[in-house]
């Protein structure tokens, strides 16, 4: 079930190249993300027409292997495994789209973009979110006071009343409030207090950490070891002194499913926001949106009818396809826990199969012949 880390780079560097080839995908993007995994492949010479080059390249790589784990990780009192290093999390996104930023949707730009919003980078320039947010306080401050001058109005017509100053009133509210949506981008920007403590110089003091799901951890030790921590210590870590195979079988399972995605070449992210495990991505986040939602069941679990189709409507209402993967084990639980004890994850995790179900929810309105 596992693939070997030349059969991973050959996969991701084919589908680079296919997704590479798309005139809609702009060329910056293609440059900044050209590298599926954090590796960084280089030719071997051919071993019958160099053979000398072929053994100095494999004796080279040999004596730097141990240089290829360069991402330092901690773990919190929480579990979280976290990146602080700024260079080693926009290498892990921009090689493969791994972690989380805490302080961002996905791709870790926290600091980026509170330097955009105070304008840190070119004073000139409007900031987008800003303009945003001083129109949005705007339309809200206009729609209360609007609402207390209807009232005001209403009660006054109620009672019979004409009062030709509180309509000069009304008016010159109106016109301000336009005035002030044509002029608020010329005002100086003011920063607020708060802010002042994250200014360093002309920069913004880094508070935000790349968060990998433990899934994601183990494949950066295991599959592409790239973390300075063993694969050991990676799951001692995450599950203390399991006393039978259930403290680790949700684990094993979704590392499985994980490990299985990522060496058929997709770009494997978290699906929970979408009630599932993962979301597929062709290539990633900023060439396209996923593609395929994944559940991963036990191959001998069974819900009812009902569990299925809400979480297929989640999927499909995000325009998502629906997959179920079962994992089927195929030694016994005891015998999985040994190998767990022994730390002989290698064989641990080659004792499961992958099973797929694409669920489609059937709609006999849209399904008609």
């Amino acid at each position: 079930m596992l693939i070997s880390l030349a059969c991973l780079v050959t996969i991701y560097e084919d589908r680079g190249r296919q997704v590479l080839t798309m005139s809609k995908r702009s060329h910056r993007n293609q440059l900044q993300y050209k590298h599926a995994l954090p590796i960084e492949a280089q030719p071997v010479p051919s071993v019958w027409k160099h053979p000398f080059q072929a053994f100095s390249w494999i004796l080279d790589w040999a004596m730097r292997w141990s240089e290829t784990r360069i991402i330092d990780v901690k773990i919190n009192q929480l579990g979280q495994i976290l990146v602080c290093d700024q260079w080693q999390m926009k290498y892990l996104w921009e090689h493969g789209f791994f972690g989380t930023g805490q302080l961002s949707r996905s791709e870790p730009n926290w600091q980026a973009r509170t330097m955009s919003r105070l304008q840190l980078n070119d004073a000139d320039r409007i900031n987008l979110e800003h303009v945003t947010d001083v129109r949005r306080r705007q339309r809200l401050e206009f729609k209360k006071l609007r609402a207390e001058f209807e009232a005001k109005k209403l009660e006054m017509r109620q009672k019979g009343i004409v009062d030709e100053q509180f309509i000069e009133q009304e008016r010159l509210f109106l016109k301000n409030q336009r005035d002030k949506e044509l002029a608020f981008e010329k005002d100086s920007m003011q920063i607020r207090d708060e802010d002042l403590r994250l200014i360093e110089g002309k920069s913004v003091i880094q508070l935000e950490s790349l968060q990998l799901m433990p899934v994601e951890a183990i494949f950066l030790s295991y599959a592409v070891p790239v973390l300075k921590i063993t694969l050991q210590q990676l799951m001692v870590s995450l599950v203390l002194e399991p006393k039978s195979f259930q403290d680790i079988k949700k684990l094993i399972h979704q590392y499985v499913a994980y490990h299985h995605y990522r060496s058929k070449g997709w770009c494997v992210r978290s699906g929970i926001k979408f009630g599932c495990e993962y979301l597929l991505y062709r290539r990633g986040p900023p060439f396209q949106h996923a593609e395929y939602g994944i559940m991963v069941l036990d191959a001998n679990q069974s819900n009812d009818y009902t569990w299925y189709s809400s979480a297929a409507r989640v999927v499909g209402g995000a325009k998502k396809q629906f997959v179920l993967c079962y994992v089927e084990q195929l030694i016994p639980e005891d015998d999985l826990m040994e190998l767990w004890k022994q730390s002989k994850y290698d064989e641990l995790f080659r004792n499961f199969k992958i099973h797929e179900l694409l669920y489609k929810r059937w709609v006999a309105g849209k399904n008609r012949d």
